[in-house]
């Protein structure tokens, strides 16, 4: 945990990596961040609040989307060194307009989302020119809403499941702050022996999950070891009951009987997974209803207090189900948090390793609360933590088995947590173009295993990063 003064700074990391500083800088109270989604607005209602930069997936989807697709896909025809630790090679996959999310099959196949509503496939090396999805009649596309998540059943060898997060266009609109504002859901899909998606097969397995403001809509998924699919959501940005209009003090996180601001986990079928934290009397499911009476609790929370829990990742070094969740911070904190049953990660009461807008000597979170594993502030332009992924053993120089790496959406950069824990960072790659990374997986190349990634950088991109002797140590990690 970083505990006060929690500020480390800049020097050179073991390997080369420089450390870098994890002080926040000065930011007005009331300020906000912003997330891989945002945009400028002002409001009269809350004149204190306001986003930093304009809606990258907004911008690029009306000015950047046709000339990314138009440029088609490569592997090998862009490389890049100079911003990563020698020996590993940086490389364009495919151009993706606008790319939020990936997920790769058991085949090696690679799923890619895009804001718009379309499930686009990679294979062998080269983007598919037919989606293999096309809801965009269906998505709101707008602010940080859209299609944002993928993943595929761990069975999917034989149910052929894949799962998807969006925004749904219930009423026909796209508003914030209305009563026709669209909602979240979790929808479940079979794929076809074509390899395009069966849309009779939707089973919808989460709905209803207010869009209230557009903003913090959170969106990823993923099977844990122990079988089950946990979804993050965001608060959603601002209160749905409209009890305020700050960001800030919106208590979303906190209410056990909506779905905002929580890990959701539940069954393949949707039902709330057995030993969730709440269950018996006073307790409902919330999955499809939307929020439910007040003092009641829904049976599908696994976790709670988080602001905007973009991205989350599994360990697969592991035995059991271990996983770090990336929670977007308002303030001063980026949030690198551990999947615990039952945890309350403190939003809105707490930001980072403090009490909320806090900085420097901070005590730590009380008994009934967690702590990050890791939070860094402001500095070096950094402020929107995104994609995260565990270095499976064996695939890259031994320095790295069982290593953590997130990205930062402004900054262009990914960090790298070593495996013993702690709280120190160092940076892996840098200089990465922005608008940045919105998710990263690792899967199969040609000679061994990669980390693959999708940034909005001109107009949307899916790279890989590799390392040239990545096969040396024999442990090439198995496709899906």
């Amino acid at each position: 945990m970083i505990r006060g003064p929690p500020c480390t700074s800049s020097r050179r990391g073991p390997k080369g990596h420089r450390r870098i500083s994890q002080c926040p800088v000065a930011v007005r109270a009331g300020e906000e961040s912003r997330s891989p989604t945002s945009r400028r607005t002002s409001r009269s209602d809350d004149s204190r609040v306001r986003y930093r930069g304009v809606s990258a997936l907004r911008l690029l989807a009306t000015l950047g989307a046709t000339a990314a697709v138009a440029a088609g896909c490569g592997s090998g025809g862009d490389t890049t060194r100079h911003s990563l630790p020698a020996g590993f090679v940086d490389e364009l996959v495919a151009a993706v307009a606008v790319p939020t999310d990936l997920a790769f099959g058991p085949d090696g196949r690679l799923f890619v989302t895009t804001q718009a509503g379309t499930l686009r496939v990679i294979e062998r090396g080269r983007l598919l020119r037919r989606p293999a999805l096309d809801i965009t009649s269906r998505v709101c596309p707008d602010r940080e809403r859209g299609l944002l998540g993928v993943t595929v059943d761990p069975q999917f060898a034989s149910n052929r499941f894949i799962y998807a997060y969006y925004t749904y266009k219930k009423f026909g609109v796209c508003p914030s702050r209305s009563e026709r504002a669209p909602v979240n859901r979790a929808v479940r899909y079979r794929l076809r022996g074509d390899g395009t998606v069966d849309p009779r097969s939707a089973r919808v397995l989460i709905d209803n999950v207010p869009s209230f403001h557009g903003t913090h809509n959170a969106g990823d998924l993923g099977f844990g070891k122990d079988g089950f699919l946990y979804v993050s959501i965001g608060d959603g940005g601002r209160d749905y009951s409209e009890r305020t209009f700050k960001s800030w003090a919106n208590e979303a996180a906190r209410d056990r009987n909506v779905l905002l601001g929580k890990i959701v986990r539940i069954t393949r079928a949707g039902d709330p997974a057995p030993g969730n934290p709440f269950s018996g009397p006073a307790t409902v499911r919330c999955a499809t209803t939307g929020p439910v009476k007040p003092g009641l609790s829904c049976r599908e929370v696994y976790a709670w207090g988080l602001r905007n829990p973009f991205r989350f990742a599994f360990d697969p070094n592991a035995a059991g189900t271990r996983f770090f969740v990336n929670d977007v911070g308002e303030v001063t904190w980026e949030e690198v948090n551990p999947g615990r049953r039952g945890a309350d990660y403190g939003w809105n009461l707490r930001e980072g390793p403090c009490a909320t807008h806090g900085l420097i000597r901070c005590e730590p979170a009380p008994p009934q609360m967690t702590d990050p594993v890791l939070a860094y502030g402001r500095a070096e332009g950094c402020g929107s933590i995104t994609g995260g992924a565990f270095v499976p053993n064996g695939i890259w120089p031994r320095e790295y088995d069982d290593a953590y790496l997130f990205a930062d959406f402004l900054c262009g950069k990914i960090f790298m947590m070593a495996s013993h824990g702690g709280s120190s960072m160092s940076e892996f790659a840098v200089g990465l173009d922005v608008p940045s990374v919105t998710s990263m997986v690792f899967g199969p190349t040609p000679t061994g295993t990669a980390l693959y990634y999708a940034t909005l950088a001109h107009g949307g991109q899916v790279r890989r990063i590799a390392h040239e002797q990545s096969g040396a140590r024999g442990a090439a990690l198995p496709p899906g």
